[in-house]
């Protein structure tokens, strides 16, 4: 039951806004996306970069169709 709260203090938005830490540094915004412990473990990488090139972009379509047929 402590984990939930610790992972809630160490958010960065709960950081700046609520303890009133200036944000610079790594509490300057964007703020990355923690790393999925889940999807590390299920043989996702963990890289969490997010690919806007066409191709891969095309990619992703084909393969986000459930099991559709192409024509």
């Amino acid at each position: 039951s402590i984990i939930p709260l610790n992972g809630a203090f160490e958010g960065n938005l709960v950081k700046v806004h609520v303890l009133g830490q200036p944000a610079s540094g790594d509490l300057k915004r964007p703020w990355k996306a923690a790393a999925n412990p889940m999807q590390s473990m299920m043989g996702g990488g963990g890289g969490g970069e997010i690919k806007t090139d066409k191709k891969s972009i095309e990619a992703a379509e084909r393969a986000g169709r459930g099991g559709a047929k192409e024509e």
